[in-house]
């Protein structure tokens, strides 16, 4: 009897730990959700499938390009528990790394990218290589590229 018990308990705390790291890495911003009107500034959405209105992730910051359309594109290593965000063409083409994509953080380089960018008034992301953060936003998979994504980026905030 007491091995069954034992047994139980193992299962609930293990149930339990689960569920707490499946609802950790599926959390809304405070406000109970990503400003979706950022939208209205994505260069091309349509090859953008969303998979989640809406998830957090921590993880550190490996790279950071200045990308045309004005966005960039941070390669973002991140936290284990939040790996299953990755598919093939993370692991092959973007080193093992969840791509995080603020929009309209810099000049605009390309032509039909100008009128999105040119309403844009924020946020704006400085991030800086090696620092961890919990990033908020929307995941998506990139049809055009093959990986997925944050994008757009709603909130980046340094973490221990």
């Amino acid at each position: 009897m007491k091995r069954v018990r034992a047994t139980v308990l193992v299962l609930l705390v293990g149930g339990c730990s689960f569920f707490v790291a499946y609802r950790f890495s599926h959390t809304q911003t405070s406000n109970g959700q990503c400003d979706q009107t950022l939208w209205q500034y994505v260069y091309n959405p349509t090859r953008l499938q969303v998979l989640d209105p809406c998830i957090s992730v921590t993880g550190s910051v490996e790279d950071v390009r200045k990308e045309a359309d004005g966005d960039i594109h941070i390669l973002f290593r991140l936290d284990p528990q939040f790996e299953s965000l990755l598919n093939e063409k993370n692991v092959s083409r973007q080193h093992g790394d969840l791509v995080l994509e603020p929009i309209c953080q810099g000049n605009v380089r390309q032509a039909d990218a100008e009128e999105p960018c040119s309403r844009y008034n924020g946020p704006y992301f400085e991030p800086q290589i090696g620092q961890r953060y919990l990033a908020s936003g929307t995941y998506v998979h990139d049809a055009d590229h093959g990986w997925n994504e944050l994008h757009p980026v709603n909130s980046m905030q340094p973490i221990q």
